[in-house]
């Protein structure tokens, strides 16, 4: 019979951080045992977990002239709201445009000081 692993050996077999082992083994998705206060995997349950959860290579997102264009358009997109948001006038002002008052340095009182300096 084959040893119990810990968790920084799973995360080694799997190339994945130590918290992400963790994390999967406490939500009970990677199959785990807790011995003595500490996580314990099982090596043979953690082979069939690793095929249970093995996805094909065409499962993939495309790479290349598809991603590129992807991200161009959400960069594109990103820059309109950006420049619609800058033209905007602030809410402040839209709101008092609405109500009628009118906002302005000359409405304003001076604020009291509140420290000497």
């Amino acid at each position: 019979m084959e040893s119990m692993m810990t968790a920084r050996q799973v995360a080694e077999l799997l190339g994945v951080h130590e918290n992400w082992v963790y994390d999967q083994a406490v939500s009970g998705d990677l199959p785990s045992y807790k011995i003595g206060g500490s996580r314990r995997f099982d090596p043979d349950e953690l082979r069939g977990w690793i095929a249970g959860n093995r996805q094909p290579e065409n499962a993939r997102r495309p790479r290349g002239r598809t991603a590129h264009r992807t991200a161009a358009a959400t960069a594109a997109r990103r820059r309109a709201q950006h420049e619609e948001r800058q033209s905007e006038p602030d809410q402040s002002t839209r709101a008092s445009r609405r109500s009628g008052h009118k906002t302005g340095a000359a409405d304003d009182k001076p604020q009291p000081r509140l420290f000497e300096i």
